[in-house]
This record gives C-alpha cells, sequence and structure tokens, in this order.
C-alpha cells in the first residue's frame, strides 16, 4: 500500500472520517475508568492533549469538570466546536507540544497513543513540556499508548478488520512492521461505496522503566500502570500501557 510518509505524518492521518474507523474510542468507558484509580471532582480543570474530535474532552464534560483539549486537525477541532462545546468544554486549534497555560491545571491527560511519534527521543519529550508544565503541583496525570510486551508476543504483520457501517460494513487493512524500535503501519480503508483511503503511522514502542524515567524528568511520578481500561495488570497480553501519577 502506498502512503504518504512524510515528517509529519500525523496532520494527513487524522483528518476527515480516517480515526472513526481505526480507532476504538471508548470514551465513556474511559472516564468512567479513571474515575476508578483517581480523582475526578467537579469542577477539576483538565488539559486533553491530542484530544481529536473531542469525544474524551465531552464525558469528561458530563461528569462536571472543566476541559480544555487542543488538537493540531482543523476539521477534528470545527467537528468538536461544532456538536460538543460548551460553558465547561473549550476546544483549541494548535499545537499540542507547545500550549502553555503552566500551573493551570488539576489533570493532564494523553490519551489513545498520542505520543512517541517520532524517532528521536528528544522530540518525543517535546509533548512532556505542556503535559508536565500546565500541571498543578500534585496534579494527576493519565496517559495512554501500546504495550510493546503485547506486541513483541502477540505480533500480525496483516490485520483484516470489517466494522459496521449502517447496513453494510467497511473494511480495514493494515500491514505493520517495526523498525529502529517503532511500530509503522501502512492503513487501507474500503468504504461500501468502493472509495478507499489510505494513511501511514508510526509510534515508537518504549517501556515502562523508560517512560518512568523520562516522566520523572518532568517532575511526574509513576504510581500505577494498568493493561488497559478493564483495570487489566500491564503484561504481554494485554494492549495498552497506561500509566497513572502526579506532579512532584
Amino acid at each position: 500500500m502506498e502512503t504518504n510518509k512524510n515528517e509529519k505524518w500525523w496532520i494527513d492521518f487524522f483528518k476527515g472520517d480516517f480515526t472513526e474507523v481505526v480507532l476504538n474510542q471508548q470514551a465513556a468507558e474511559t472516564v468512567r475508568f479513571m474515575q476508578k484509580i483517581g480523582q475526578l471532582l467537579p469542577g477539576m480543570k483538565v488539559f486533553d492533549q491530542c484530544c481529536g474530535k473531542g469525544y474524551l474532552a465531552h464525558e469528561l464534560d458530563l461528569v462536571g469538570l472543566t476541559v480544555t483539549g487542543i488538537d493540531i486537525s482543523e476539521p477534528y477541532i470545527e467537528y468538536a466546536r461544532k456538536l460538543l462545546a460548551s460553558p465547561h468544554a473549550e476546544f483549541v486549534l494548535g499545537d499540542a507540544e507547545t500550549f502553555l497555560r503552566p500551573g493551570l491545571y488539576d489533570i493532564s491527560i494523553n490519551w489513545n497513543t498520542s505520543f512517541g511519534y517520532h524517532e528521536d527521543d528528544e522530540q518525543n519529550e517535546r509533548m512532556l513540556v505542556p503535559f508536565s508544565n500546565n500541571l498543578k503541583r500534585d496534579g494527576q496525570f493519565f496517559f495512554s499508548t501500546m504495550n510493546p510486551l503485547f506486541i513483541n508476543k502477540h505480533f500480525q504483520r496483516f490485520i483484516v478488520k470489517q466494522v459496521p457501517s449502517g447496513d453494510s460494513t467497511i473494511i480495514t487493512i493494515r500491514e505493520s512492521r517495526i523498525e529502529n524500535g517503532m511500530m509503522k503501519s501502512d492503513w487501507l480503508i474500503i468504504h461500501p461505496d468502493g472509495h478507499r483511503e489510505t494513511a501511514f503511522g508510526q509510534t515508537k514502542l518504549y517501556s515502562v522503566e523508560q517512560f518512568r524515567t523520562m516522566f520523572l524528568s518532568h517532575g511526574l511520578q509513576v504510581e500505577q500502570v494498568y493493561g488497559d481500561i478493564a483495570l487489566s495488570p500491564y503484561d504481554e497480553d494485554h494492549p495498552s500501557m497506561i500509566l497513572y501519577g502526579h506532579k512532584l
């Protein structure tokens, strides 16, 4: 599958309706998970870094939190502003690596693998600057990404899925490989009318120990690690790496 592998591939990837198909949102379930492992109190301010179309921010709004979501995708922010904005849910078009409101938020969230897009570690760590700096002292953070233990055990080069769409189905084909410590994938989506979309994505795979060290260098203490939002342990048989902790 031929795709556009430019340096900022995520700008092409996160547009249109592509991620409606390839991402499992589970926004309401994610908020319930966060309520179980942390403290989500009415009136708390949340920084939702890389908010996408705002689904998670909307669910946080519904349980009484005040949310600022930021994303670089103009179509996504337009969608969120039109359909999900409220007096307690603000959506900002901008670069999540540089958006700074120091010490304003009680909670920072980076969800659905919105980290590790570069091969260079220093470039990846830029995302942690606002993630930490925007957080109050002793503020909480929630972070989710790929689980390299799961990928190493259950790696599949080709994954084909059928996603229900009205009375028909959408077919997704993902071809993946691991190069230089990165999970690289070419996507093909075939819509019921025959329309096809292609995209490229890559994510650097870090261990829990690497994340602990990286986070600590930004004043963030990782306290709990999970394998999914069902509170499963972090191991080789659960697909996610979910980190929870506080700012020192």
